[in-house]
C-alpha cells in the first residue's frame, strides 16, 4: 500500500540500485548479495520482485550476460582451437585427455560442415519457396 503522496510500487519505475541487484541476481547471486549490491534488505528486493517489469530487466540482463560470454568465446576462438589441438598433438598429454581432445576437435568440424550444408539447404528452399510465390529475389525493383 503506497502512502499518501507516493506511487505503488508497481506504477514506479525500478530505481537504479534495484537494477543493479537484478543485474547481481542474473548473474546469480543469491538475495543477500544482490540485496548488498543495491544497498536494501532482501526482503525489500523480494517484494521489487513483484513489479510488473522485474521479469522483463531480469530477462534483458541474463541476454546481456550470454552475449557477452559469446563475445568473449568467440574473441578466443583461434587461441582455444590452437590450445585442442596443442593438446590433443602432444606426446605428454594423458590418453584420455589426448581422445577428449581429439574428439572434441572431429565435433566441431562435423558440426560446422553440417552448419554449412543446413544453411545451403535453407537458402536452396527459400530460393525455390521464392520460385512458388512468383517472387524473383534475383530482380531488383529500383
Amino acid at each position: 500500500m503506497a502512502k499518501r503522496g507516493r506511487l505503488a510500487r508497481n506504477e514506479m519505475t525500478i530505481p537504479p540500485n534495484i537494477v543493479r541487484a537484478i543485474a547481481k541476481r542474473a548473474a546469480g547471486g543469491n538475495w543477500e548479495e544482490c540485496a548488498e549490491v543495491a544497498n536494501t534488505t532482501s526482503g525489500n528486493l523480494r517484494r521489487w520482485r513483484l513489479h510488473p517489469e522485474f521479469a522483463t530487466v531480469l530477462e534483458e540482463q541474463v541476454q546481456s550476460n550470454l552475449e557477452q560470454a559469446n563475445n568473449f568465446i568467440a574473441e578466443n576462438t583461434p587461441a582455444l582451437a590452437s590450445r585442442l589441438v596443442e593438446l590433443g598433438l602432444d606426446k605428454g598429454t594423458r590418453p584420455y585427455a589426448a581422445i577428449q581432445a581429439i574428439s572434441t576437435c572431429f565435433q566441431i568440424i562435423s558440426t560446422n560442415i553440417t552448419e554449412k550444408e543446413n544453411k545451403e539447404a535453407l537458402r536452396e528452399i527459400k530460393r525455390s519457396l521464392d520460385k512458388l510465390e512468383g517472387n524473383n529475389p534475383e530482380i531488383i525493383d529500383v
